[in-house]
Order: C-alpha cells, then structure tokens, then sequence
C-alpha cells in the first residue's frame, strides 16, 4: 500500500491558483510598462553613479565577488546542489526536483523580460569605476537579484509550517540587499531594475509552485504510481 502525497510545506495545494496566476500576469504588464519607461528616462543613474564611487577596496572587492558567484552557470550548479541537500535531508527526491524546479520557473522566465525591454547598461562614460569584464547583454531587470529572492521564496515554500521561515526571510532579506547593493556598485544595474527582480520573483514564485507541483509533479506521481501498482 502507498503513502498518501504530501499536503504539507511545498506541496501544500494553492487555495486560490487562478488569483495567482493572474496576479502574475498583470504584474509582468506593470512591470514591462515600468522597464519601458524607465529605458526612455533612466532617472535613476544617478544612485548608481553615486554608488560605484565606492567600488574600491574592500567593498569593491566583495561587491565584485558576489556577481561573479551568481553568474548563471554558479547559480544552476548551487541550485542543484542545495537540491541534492533537500533530497538528502528529506529523502524525497520528489521534494528535491519540486524546490530546484520553483526556482527554475521563477527565475529563468525573467531573462524574457530583458530581451523585451532591451534596457541598456547604465552608461560606462557616466561611472568611475567600470566594471571588467562588462557586460554587454540588457540591464532590466536583475537576473541575480530575481535569482536570490526566488531561492528565498522556494525555501519558505519548502519549510512553511516550520519555525525556520522567518530565519529564511530574514537571511533572504539580508542576501537580497547584499546583490542589489552590489550589482548597482558594479555600475552594472539601476535601482529600478533591482525592484523590478524583486517584484517579478515575488509575484511569479506562487504560479510557479502551482505549475511545477500541483499540476506536472502531481500528475507525473500519480502516474508513476498507478505504473507502479
């Protein structure tokens, strides 16, 4: 005889999907009208002026340091690492693929915004502190913010219920600053393309939890199971 699925942490059913997903839709037209003005009137380089003064030193170093870590291939691979620890902590591989498959989902769709708004990088002749090598693909929004904030909201997802969400919020929070202070003292993005991360992955993670586990997980499960029996 089989366990019954899981109702509880990441598996705990959405009550209200179709809020979620529409939620997500209008956030990602408010935020396409956001990046689409903000191109035209880039009223914010001066912060990130202001801030790569500082990119010297020890700071300059670090801030330098954690881009570098976050790059897309190092997030995959720390992605599929804290996976493998979720599966070997739970001994679920089912909870493993959910959590690594959120983050996924959450985060990758907001390289489709960039192609969309095509918001260049703030201006190199503007910053006094360039950073090396640069990069040359679009600024809005902020893959390595909207990466950190959607590791968050996978990990209070995966432990709701449990008293450790708020240390995973307030470590989220902390990590959260720490990139988006750094991506804009790299010179590399504006303050706008940091809140635009922070939305996008706040308002996407709910559908995304509902697509990946409500309805592709539990149904390839369910499948698996009825072959099984």
């Amino acid at each position: 005889m089989t366990k019954p699925l899981a109702t509880t942490g990441i598996f705990r059913p959405a009550r209200h999907p179709l809020t979620a997903v529409l939620v997500s839709l209008a956030s990602g037209v408010v935020l396409l009208v956001l990046g689409l003005v903000m191109k035209a009137n880039p009223a914010d380089l001066p912060v990130v002026v202001a801030l790569n003064r500082h990119h010297t030193g020890l700071w300059g170093a670090l801030t330098s340091g954690v881009y570098k870590s976050l790059e897309p291939v190092y997030a995959v691979i720390l992605v599929a690492v804290l996976a493998a620890v979720v599966w070997a902590v739970s001994r679920s591989f089912r909870t493993a693929v959910a959590f690594g498959a959120v983050v996924a989902v959450t985060w990758l769709p907001s390289a489709a915004l960039k192609v969309i708004v095509e918001r260049p990088r703030p201006e190199l002749s503007a910053l006094s502190h360039p950073f090396s090598p640069w990069q040359s693909d679009a600024s809005y929004p902020s893959g390595h913010t909207a990466f950190v904030v959607a590791l968050t909201v996978a990990f209070c997802f995966l432990l709701r219920g449990t008293r450790w969400v708020p240390l995973v919020i307030a470590v989220g929070i902390l990590a959260t600053v720490v990139v988006g202070l750094s991506v804009m003292t790299n010179g590399l993005h504006y303050p706008t393309d940091v809140l635009a991360s922070v939305l996008w992955s706040l308002a996407m993670a709910p559908t995304a939890r509902w697509l990946v586990v409500d309805l592709v997980l539990a149904r390839f499960w369910k499948t698996g199971r009825r072959r099984a029996a």
